[in-house]
């Protein structure tokens, strides 16, 4: 039973967003271009499992997805984490194509593709590093003491694993994902005896789920982007690039000629994303290069978003335009 779904990362509408606002000649759109197609890949390949997961046993099992925890002052991330009575299993998803080549427990991955050698952190460290700290917050919690197992599953099936002779853990821990109902059940068979009944696993769940704490990177700051630099007003949603002009309580595209009556909600997303969850009736006109201040008034009471404050001095929030992102299942190619 999957108790924790997955969902997109915010990470991913942060950078169309700022891939959409950042000036065309910018130096740095490329590099988000770049780090956007691979969060895109990432979530693509947590996606794919899914298929493989339905033929895991349907009987007491709880699913976690997507869990990131504070612990010893460093957050810690599992793509999936399972958990049965007689043991825990935490899966890392890695959508890398190309051939990968393991060495030894001290030396990177490597990986070659398109005649290109580049090194990447070895994924078996890092999910033993995730082990290390669900244990402690489990012997935290009093719990009893359970297995707790890890698997790295290369989802990229044209993908190509080699390793060294010696560095045998590697190869019985990294899988491909066609190859997780049998590494299931081999995992299953190692670990018969039931440890934790339903009322300690409902428990651990809670916990776990209490410190949950989604990841909301400032982006402007880490590629070093001033949010003032940013494009401004309200994109046409059929044209490229194409800005609105504000009529009556519509906007106009004079390229595709075409009137929408809510398209400044997307660019009041951008700017709660890239920007700040609050904003101003001056900060409106600003962002959305509206004539007067007036005019971003009305658009934002339209909203009914939370506010705070008189008429002069209101800031409202944009917490809500956030929360109602939904899931993107058609992303970059």
């Amino acid at each position: 039973m999957i108790i924790k779904h997955r969902s997109q990362p915010i990470i991913i509408n942060k950078l169309e967003s700022l891939l959409k606002r950042s000036p065309l000649l910018d130096e740095k759109r490329e590099e988000i271009r770049d780090a956007l197609r691979k969060f895109v890949s990432g979530y693509r390949g947590e996606q794919s499992m899914d298929y493989f997961y339905r033929y895991l046993p349907p009987n007491n099992l709880s699913i976690l997805h997507g869990l990131r925890i504070l612990h010893q002052d460093y957050f810690f991330q599992m793509d999936t984490l399972i958990i049965t009575p007689n043991f825990l299993l935490i899966i890392e998803c890695k959508n890398i194509a190309g051939h990968l080549y393991f060495e030894s427990s001290y030396d990177p991955m490597i990986r070659t593709y398109n005649a290109q050698r580049e090194g990447f952190d070895n994924p078996v460290e890092q999910v033993k590093r995730q082990s290390y700290h669900l244990m402690s917050i489990l012997k935290n919690l009093k719990s009893l003491t359970i297995p707790i197992e890890s698997l790295v599953v290369i989802t990229n099936p044209t993908t190509i694993t080699e390793f060294s002779p010696a560095y045998k853990e590697a190869r019985s821990k990294i899988i491909k994902s066609s190859g997780i109902v049998s590494k299931f059940d081999e995992v299953s068979n190692k670990h018969q005896k039931e440890i934790l009944q339903a009322k300690e696993i409902k428990r651990i769940i809670k916990h776990l789920l209490k410190h949950h704490t989604p990841e909301n990177p400032d982006v402007c700051q880490k590629f070093q982007i001033n949010p003032d630099s940013l494009l401004k007003g309200v994109f046409c949603p059929k044209c490229d690039m194409a800005f609105l002009k504000r009529l009556q309580r519509s906007w106009y595209c004079s390229k595709c000629r075409k009137v929408y009556k809510n398209a400044h909600e997307s660019a009041l997303l951008d700017y709660a994303l890239l920007v700040s969850m609050t904003i101003t009736n001056k900060k409106c006109k600003e962002f959305l290069n509206l004539p007067s201040t007036s005019q971003g008034y009305h658009i934002l009471k339209s909203l009914n978003l939370p506010f705070t404050g008189n008429r002069k001095s209101r800031i409202y929030h944009l917490d809500d335009l956030v929360k109602n992102i939904t899931t993107k299942e058609d992303l970059l190619p």
